[in-house]
């Protein structure tokens, strides 16, 4: 488990990375001032972020906003009580009230290791389910979205492209409509795993099947069907030049 630490108060930072050390977490850096861990959050990959909340010039939930989709959990260490809801409501793990206590951060860390452990499993269930299907022939075409009245039922071969929002992920059709549902995008990645999806930036799933024109320039994007732009992730460049060769070209 790696986790980043942001608190303006030295000691806080100090005594916390004490404290996850003591419990097997490997804390890769700590900042006192919020607006120095953005770049850094961006370059590395990491588990969970412990944040305070009231910070001066940039307080947490305005760090959160620099990473809109963002696929990292979110732990809350504050003093204060009164934004527990705020703290949820952008899908935080936990909300810790300081001065915090090694049991409650063991529950804290503990329920991170069964959420993943969940995630792992259905994920693992899913791949089972579509080789089990592939073997026969068979392949599910249809997917179901979880909306207020109930489900929404969908042909996977209609969705152009998924996007993250916060903990939500918006789906665009290729009828020109959009549905919002209350899933991440890691579970919409694993839910349409083996139908040709692919991730090509931490906040955009697409269906190859509807890129219209892939732009090399400025890092390499993506023109969707829809006329949507869609940035191309470093991770995914490689597979952004694989296009061309598969592709014939005139």
């Amino acid at each position: 488990m790696k986790a980043i630490l942001v608190d303006d108060e030295i000691y806080a930072t100090e005594l916390l990375e004490l404290k996850l050390q003591n419990l097997g977490v490997e804390v890769l850096a700590k900042f006192n001032q919020p607006e120095m861990a953005i770049d850094y959050i961006r370059l590395v990959t990491f588990d969970i972020l412990f944040l305070d909340i009231e910070m001066p010039r940039m307080n947490g939930f305005q760090l959160l906003e620099q990473f809109p989709g963002f696929q990292f959990d979110v732990i809350f260490t504050t003093a204060y009580d009164q934004f527990a809801i705020q703290a949820f409501q952008v899908s935080a793990l936990n909300y810790l009230l300081k001065p915090i206590q090694e049991d409650e951060l063991r529950q804290a860390l503990w329920t991170w290791q069964q959420q993943q452990a969940k995630y792992r499993q259905r994920l693992q269930q899913t791949q089972t389910t579509e080789k089990s299907q592939a073997g026969v022939g068979v392949q599910k075409t249809r997917i179901a979205l979880p909306v207020q009245e109930g489900y929404e039922l969908l042909d996977v071969t209609a969705i152009v492209r998924c996007m993250a929002d916060a903990s939500y992920t918006r789906f665009y059709l290729n009828d020109g409509q959009m549905s919002l549902i209350c899933r991440t995008l890691k579970e919409v990645e694993a839910s349409l795993a083996g139908h040709g999806f692919v991730r090509v930036h931490q906040s955009h799933l697409v269906n190859p099947t509807y890129i219209h024109k892939i732009v090399r320039q400025e890092g390499g994007y993506l023109v969707m069907a829809d006329q949507a732009q869609v940035p191309v992730g470093k991770p995914k460049r490689d597979w952004l030049i694989e296009q061309f060769t598969t592709i014939e070209r005139l």
